[in-house]
């Protein structure tokens, strides 16, 4: 409430149209022009500005503290209907809440009344007993629910045989190659053979100079030439017997931003091999030299590169595979595997920093739902030493037979 002290000071007009301040001395009494008090007279002509100025100079300095103690009582009032108002509101949300739960409680129960009697009903129906008439025998009885049963696993069954059929029939391919690659080493002629006698002699084939020349032992010039790369650019998995073409799409369609016509031209480049991803690092460079290929694709598709990474996920973190790049030989281990979805681009990322490359495919095989990524860092082809970026690899000299050199 506004203080009182401050209501006491305040102005009248008198019956001749004067205007009087009172005082603190006579604010309980009868309104009266005094000769102390300065006023003016509204008949003749209202009161100039300056006027005004001489009377509020002549308030006692009282007055402003009375304003103040008002405007405080102002703000305390206006902070007490803030709250009630607040009060008031959350009171009322809080009633109405407890309106609409106490309303809706006759609903709930008939809900729950009508459930209860429709799965009653529901059991009766399906408890009904039923005779099912069979060929040279009596009826077999049995009831609703079981025969529902019955007929939901047949049809399930049936349906899901023949979602199988389809599935293996469209990639059988890749099935037919994920299976051989299983049951080779028991048709392998070393597979009778101890395991560690059979590791030995490989490591002996390993150390063999070359393969014998029919017509001489002295050999010829292109024994002592030093070993080049193949004419194309290829990939060699060893650990999956792969030895495939690596192509490199256009890369008009990515410069002018034209996604559609990208994996168009990659779809076109995967039925010549494996593509080399456009924007991708090349072999040797920093970055992230991207290769993908299919796991599985249409048999009736063209080309001969439809299930090539089938096997993909049979290799293993420390596996090795070789790229052949304008000639240079690039070796690379793998550090990683995982899965992702799709939408995760951020496996196409080029660090500054290493030289990397990831082997990409669609996985479970015969679907897209995820993609197989296995990342493997570019080593030294000669010591196996992790590369830097702008290191040079080691070059191994080859082998010359003096002997064998022409005159």
């Amino acid at each position: 409430m506004i203080s009182e002290r401050f209501t006491r000071h305040r102005a009248i007009v008198d019956e001749d149209g004067n205007i009087i301040l009172e005082s603190d001395a006579d604010s309980a009494k009868q309104p009266a022009a005094t000769e102390e008090m300065t006023t003016w007279s509204w008949t003749e002509a209202p009161p100039t500005p300056e006027e005004i100025f001489d009377v509020l100079d002549e308030i006692p300095s009282s007055y402003d503290d009375d304003l103040c103690l008002a405007e405080t009582g102002v703000s305390e009032q206006l902070s007490g209907v803030r709250r009630h108002i607040a009060e008031d509101v959350l009171s009322e949300g809080i009633r109405q809440y407890s309106a609409s739960i106490h309303g809706a409680k006759p609903l709930l129960v008939g809900i729950k009344t009508e459930t209860d009697s429709l799965l009653k009903r529901l059991g009766s129906f399906l408890s009904q007993p039923v005779w099912i008439p069979v060929r040279g025998a009596r009826a077999k009885q049995t009831n609703r629910g079981l025969l529902f049963i019955g007929d939901t696993v047949r049809f399930g069954g049936v349906f899901a045989m023949i979602f199988l059929a389809l599935f293996v029939a469209l990639n059988y391919q890749s099935f037919w190659e994920i299976t051989r690659s299983r049951i080779a080493p028991f048709l392998s002629p070393t597979a009778g053979l101890n395991a560690d006698i059979a590791s030995a002699l490989e490591e002996k084939l390993k150390l063999l100079p070359g393969l014998p020349m029919a017509g001489g032992s002295e050999g010829d010039l292109l024994a002592a030439l030093p070993q080049v790369g193949p004419p194309d650019n290829r990939i060699v998995i060893p650990a999956l017997n792969l030895n495939v073409p690596l192509v490199t799409p256009k890369y008009e369609a990515l410069l002018k931003g034209d996604w559609t016509q990208v994996e168009k031209d990659i779809q076109d480049a995967l039925v010549s091999g494996v593509v080399h991803y456009p924007g991708t690092a090349r072999p040797g460079q920093a970055g992230n030299f991207f290769v993908t290929g299919h796991s599985s694709y249409y048999p009736w598709a063209p080309g001969k590169y439809k299930n090539i990474f089938a096997r993909l996920s049979d290799l293993k973190i420390g596996d090795e595979y070789w790229v052949y790049y304008g000639g240079d030989k690039h070796r690379y281990v793998i550090r990683s595997k995982k899965e992702v979805r799709p939408s995760d681009i951020t496996v196409l990322d080029q660090p500054p920093d290493q030289r990397l490359s990831t082997l990409m495919t669609c996985t479970p095989v015969g679907t897209a739902l995820r993609r197989l990524i296995l990342v493997a860092e570019e080593v030294d082809p000669v010591n196996g030493t992790t590369l830097a970026v702008g290191e040079r690899a080691s070059q191994q000299a080859p082998e010359f037979n003096m002997e064998a050199l022409p005159m």
